[in-house]
């Protein structure tokens, strides 16, 4: 298994449109990602299209707490 590669901006996106379902989707494959050993690891893609990488998480209390945080905007 490799990194998990999350868009910010995308989860910015879902939140707006309170697309619960699909943020699930993309947390629950983080999840596993990180139990299988790996990172998840968070970038903001720019207008250009470069990915600059802010945060990563490799262990699930951490990771749960960023979770925590996107939800509670909904």
């Amino acid at each position: 298994m490799e990194d998990f590669v999350i868009v910010v901006n995308r989860i910015e996106e879902l939140q707006t449109i309170r697309d619960v379902q699909e943020l699930e989707l993309i947390f629950e494959k983080a999840k596993r990602t990180i139990i299988g050993g790996q990172e998840v690891i968070l970038v903001r893609e720019n207008r250009d299209g470069r990915q600059d990488r802010f945060q990563s998480f490799s262990n699930e209390q951490d990771f749960e707490e960023y979770r925590k945080q996107v939800f509670r905007y909904l």
